[in-house]
Parts: structure tokens; sequence; C-alpha cells
């Protein structure tokens, strides 16, 4: 909190003010202040050259301001960039972070060996200011012995530097910087508000959707989104905002294309691009939110009628801002989270077991449904269900909810009702599907989830199964000779309650070929080992290759004693569900 307080009071320091040069020592004061490191000073670049270093702030430092003559002028003391450590300059040509524990040892850092024992230092980190991809200056921090710097000190130094290079931007654009400084004004000043109201409310969604917006506005953008990546795909924190309030935002389409690339940000103008689902988009900006090499996720925004460097310079800060503010967060609700889980679990176990009963059908002479499930300590939105519709007709759904606890909990319960309801009114799996997305997707797109998804329907007197799938896993089928069918690939579609009008596909297998056909969830596939090694889909499809003729209840016992063996564990992060179309001759 006190970290948070300074950054905010370092960004109203930047924003409120167009001279770097008399704001720098109190931004190292507030900096040094809640991090480990004793010392730092700031260095620019004039003119975009770089065979000089100007040093502009060494107010902590004893030593080094007595060596260069001029420190206490305001463009600072005028020192060759050659006298510099190969680390530093290192630093400045890659434009990345450099972190050199000890300089004493460091081949890197031979040149300053010197001057870091007459200074009384022993490791050094450089953090380049970067504004519009040009490095306009470095800030180091310097660490006694015996200390070191954390990764959130690294993160949070980054954050101060980001605000440093954007308030010498400033000072060096004057006037003409007027309208960026009104808008990071504004965007810092939603920033600090939301971020307030996060730790008092404890509310995630409503952060990121104060945050989505301000994104939007500050950028005059149509649309804007907030991404943010959990450990599963399917996990993502989504916030979208879009102008036309009749319309969601679609920009999640834009994410592939975005990821593949190996930049931070960038933005385009006069773009003309139409998306998976119709929606045009002219112009496109987006940053990268980043924790050191990783990313945690994105923002984007679209439609602007035109973007520029400013606006990517802003949308930089308020990245950096919500990349600190989030992992706080999200520090803060894993200290409680167990406090509360253990009720809630209770709760949404008996619920979700209820919801799943009586739900293993004989389907004809041949061949019966059954379902194998085992729910997590954290509840799931694995579901599954079957009815027997008439004569000729068994129709079943295989869905998996994004998320846990009680608002997939929810969501699972209204997939249930409506596939009731569906399966009778509709008899092709591509209608029951495309309805139940079109019903629910209001629903889904108010608590932000979607949901991957199976409809079988099967023909219990031609044996022919129809599927529609809505970005599941394709079911294992199982041949006769006991190897997967490779041919037969289930065509699938984007999950439900993504895009709202959505037409799904149907696939036909005719099940007199196959004494097994399996469904399941990514629970199995993501069971770990002691080495973080997934069980993956190659052991799983293994294990019912070996066992495709034994009864049902015998390859359920089979397959846990097999992610016993493998995980040494009997319990699992995630729901684990199979469930299987299998022929009654071995029973």
């Amino acid at each position: 909190m006190k970290r948070m307080k300074n950054l905010v009071e370092i960004s109203k320091l930047v924003t409120q003010s167009q001279d770097f040069f008399s704001i720098k020592d109190i931004i190292i004061s507030k900096m040094l202040e809640v991090v480990h490191p004793a010392k730092a000073c700031v260095n620019i670049f004039y003119n975009e050259d770089f065979n000089y270093a100007y040093l502009v702030c060494s107010n902590t430092l004893d030593y080094i301001p007595k060596v260069f003559e001029g420190t206490d002028r305001p463009e600072g003391a005028k020192i060759d960039f050659n006298l510099y450590p190969d680390y530093i300059r290192e630093a400045i040509q890659e434009k990345k972070v450099v972190y050199v524990k000890d300089v004493f040892f460091d081949e890197s850092a031979e040149k300053e060996r010197e001057v870091a024992k007459n200074e009384g230092y022993s490791g050094r980190a450089v953090f380049p200011f970067v504004i519009e991809e040009k490095v306009v200056g470095f800030m180091t921090t310097f660490i006694e012995k015996g200390e070191f710097i954390s990764d959130e000190d690294m993160n949070f130094i980054a954050s101060v530097a980001s605000l440093m290079a954007l308030s010498i931007e400033i000072t060096r654009k004057n006037e003409s910087v007027n309208k960026l400084v009104s808008k990071l004004r504004q965007g810092m000043a939603s920033i600090n508000d939301a971020t307030r109201k996060l730790y008092a409310d404890k509310d995630i969604d409503t952060y990121l959707k104060d945050l989505t917006k301000q994104a939007a506005e500050i950028t005059d953008s149509e649309e804007a989104i907030i991404i943010l990546n959990k450990n599963k795909k399917h996990e993502r924190i989504v916030n979208c905002y879009n102008k036309n309030e009749s319309r969601r935002s679609n920009l999640f389409l834009m994410l592939d294309k975005i990821s593949g690339t190996p930049k931070n940000g960038d933005f385009a103008n006069n773009v003309n691009e139409v998306l998976e689902n119709g929606s045009q988009i002219n112009s496109y900006i987006y940053h990268r939110l980043m924790n050191e090499d990783s990313t945690l996720g994105y923002i984007i925004c679209a439609n602007a009628k035109k973007y520029t460097k400013d606006d990517f310079s802003i949308l930089s800060i308020m990245s950096n801002q919500i990349t600190v503010g989030t992992q706080i967060y999200e520090y803060n609700q894993n200290e409680v989270k167990h406090r509360v889980l253990q009720n809630e679990l209770a709760v949404l176990n008996k619920q979700q077991k209820l919801m799943m009963n009586d739900a293993n059908i004989i389907c004809n002479r041949k061949s019966q449904l059954y379902c194998y499930h085992k729910s997590a300590k954290v509840v799931g939105g694995d579901f599954y269900d079957a009815l027997r519709v008439d004569d000729e007709r068994v129709v079943y759904i295989v869905a998996d909810v994004m998320g846990h606890g009680i608002v997939s909990n929810y969501m699972v319960a209204l997939i249930k009702g409506a596939f009731k309801v569906l399966c009778r009114q509709f008899t092709k799996p591509s209608d029951i599907m495309n309805n139940l997305n079109s019903m629910l997707f209001e629903e889904f797109d108010k608590m932000e989830v979607f949901a991957t998804c199976i409809v079988g329907s099967l023909n219990t007197v031609h044996n022919t199964l129809t599927i529609s799938n809505a970005g599941h896993y394709s079911p294992i089928i199982i041949k006769k000779d006991g190897s997967v069918e490779r041919e037969k690939k289930c065509m699938k579609g984007i999950p439900i309650g993504v895009i709202e009008d959505r037409n799904y596909k149907d696939n036909v297998i005719y099940t007199e070929n196959y004494p097994m056909i399996c469904m399941f969830t990514d629970g199995i596939l993501e069971i770990k080992n002691k080495n973080k090694e997934e069980f993956g889909q190659e052991r799983f499809e293994k294990i019912l290759c070996n066992t495709y003729k034994y009864s049902r209840k015998s390859i359920v016992q089979r397959m846990k004693e097999e992610f016993y063996i493998f995980s040494g564990k009997k319990d699992y992060a995630d729901d684990i569900m199979m469930v299987m179309l299998k022929d009654n001759i071995s029973e």
C-alpha cells in the first residue's frame, strides 16, 4: 500500500508538471522510500546523441558527483558514454532492464569497480527511459553489499522509470504536449480512483470496467478491451467497453493476431479489417501488460479517427499501472481466499452432484452413456447431462464453463435448464447449440464468462451419432482394433457466450464401427506430476486403447490408478470428467 501511495504521488507529480528538472529529485526520493536500493541517479541523452550521457540527478550519491564537474547544472554533467561499463551500454542498445548483482565479479562491470568501491555499492540495475521506441536516458539504482533487488522492486522501479521517461518527454515538447498532459491527467486520476475502489471493494471486475472505459476515452476510441491471462486459456479475465452500448466489443477476436507479434505494443491506422463476426476495424492500438518477460495480458483499443505516438505513450503508462495494481490485488486476494473457500465448496459440490444425477443412460442394446466425474477442491464448471427425447433419440451435453466457484456454478445451472428445453424443440445438435448460445449470450456477457461445449444426438435405431462442437476438445474415438480414429475430427466452433450470432456445424459418426467414443474436459489432460509435467492427451488415449473392452467401472478404476501413479495425488486442481458412449458387449 505504501508503494501504491508513492506511485500515485509520483504520477501526480508527472502529470502536474511540465518541468522534469524540478521534480526529478522528489521522484527519486519517493522511489527510494519503498524499495531496497539505497541510491539512484538519472542520465539523459540530448538530441539523440548517444556519445554523451548527461548526469542530471545525483543527490543520493557521495563520490560520483565529485568526479564529474557540472552535476549542479540543469543540463547535468557531460560524461563520455564510452566510460560507462558494458552492461549499461547493452541496456541502452537493446532497450532492456539489466541487473548486475555483483560488479566485482561480473566481467561487463569491469570499468566501474574503482568507482563502485569509492561510492560504496556492490550491485547495480539499469532502467532505460524509452519513449516512442527511442531511448532518451536511463536511471541506475545502486545496491550495497548484502542487499538485493526483488522482482517486486524491479516492477515498481520500472513503473517509476516509465513515468520519468514521460516527464522528460513532456518537458521537451512543452506547449505541443498540452493535449497529452490533459489526457494523462484524466487517465491517471481515473486509475488512482479505480485503484482505491479496488482495495476498498475487492472487486476486480469493477476495476477493469472503469479502466477499460477510461482507455477508450483517453485514446478517443470507439471500443476497448482488457484481457488478463490466468493459468489456463479459458480462465482469462476479460472486460469490454463499447461506446455503442447495444453492442459488446469484439476485440477479443484480434488477440491471436496481436499475441503473435514480437512487439510489446503498436498502433495502426487505415486498417479496414473485417473480423470473423463481421465487425469493422478501421484502426487499433494495443499494449501488452508485462511483468519482466512474461505477458500478463493485453489492453486493446480500436476505431479512433487516428492514433498517434502520444496515444501509444499514454497506453504504455496505463498498462504499467494496471499491471502493478492487479498484481498487488491478486497477492492480497490469495491471502484471504482460503478463509472463505471451504464453506463455498461444500455448498457448490452438493449442487453440482445434484445437477448431474441420473444422466447415465442405456441407449440401446449396443451402447450406454456413462459419466465419471470427480469434483476439484475448487469447484469448476464441468457439466454433463443426457435425456432420452423419444424412442429413437438420446441427446447429451458436455460443457466446461470458464472459471470456478459461484459464477461458473450459476452458468452451469442455466445451461442445464436451457438444454432440457432446447433438446425437445430441435433435432439437430447444431440447432440446439445455436439457440443455446443465443438464449444465454446476454447472461454470459453480463457475467463476462464463456463455455466450451459439445452437444451430441444418438439415433439408437441407426446407430449414428451427430455432434456439434463449440470450442471443446474433439471426442476420442476408439476403433475395433483398439487404435484411435484420426480421420474423423469434430469441427470446432467458437465457445458459446463469445459471439451472439454464430452458426455451429454438425459432425456425423457411425457408431457401429466404434466400440467407444469418449468425451472429456481439460481437467484430465492438465493433471500435473511433481515436475509440473501435464498428463496430456497421449497418455489418456493410450489408457483408453488398452481398456476399451473392459467394463465401464473397470475403465474408471484403471483411470484413477493411472492418475495417481502419474501425479502422486488423489485430488486435483480442476474437475475430472469423462463421458463414455460404450458398447455393452463386455459389461
